[in-house]
């Protein structure tokens, strides 16, 4: 049997803060899934899938997440670096570092996340 990836789950503090982070930065569709005594964030692109919990609401022992023992890397393709980094400066992501390749910003649970163009 051959497995197949589906995607990332991410808890949060505040998940709702954190779907407005990736639908404004990186330009994800993330909808609100779920019951009136569960919601959260959602999109899936080609199979795979993006969805935001709120750490406290998805398991007791997640709360509250802690960026030092987040072992979780995304990297997102970006076609153009400088229209990125406009967008970025524009919201006011917190920005961690740049090169050539990679931009990395900072979400709003103290995840690092990178963009870049290869």
């Amino acid at each position: 049997m051959e497995s197949t990836f589906r995607g990332v789950f991410l808890t949060c503090t505040d998940a709702e803060a954190t779907a407005a982070f990736y639908r404004e930065i990186a330009g994800l569709g993330l909808t609100t899934a779920g019951s009136d005594e569960y919601t959260y964030y959602v999109v899936d692109a080609g199979g795979v899938q993006l969805a935001l919990h709120s750490a406290e609401a998805f398991a007791d022992y997640a709360f509250p997440p802690v960026a030092e023992s987040n072992l979780t890397h995304l990297y997102f393709r970006i076609p153009d670096q400088g229209e990125f980094l406009e967008r970025v400066r524009h919201a006011g992501a917190p920005l961690i570092a740049v090169d050539d390749v990679v931009v990395t910003v900072e979400d709003p649970d103290g995840r690092k996340v990178m963009f870049g163009t290869a």
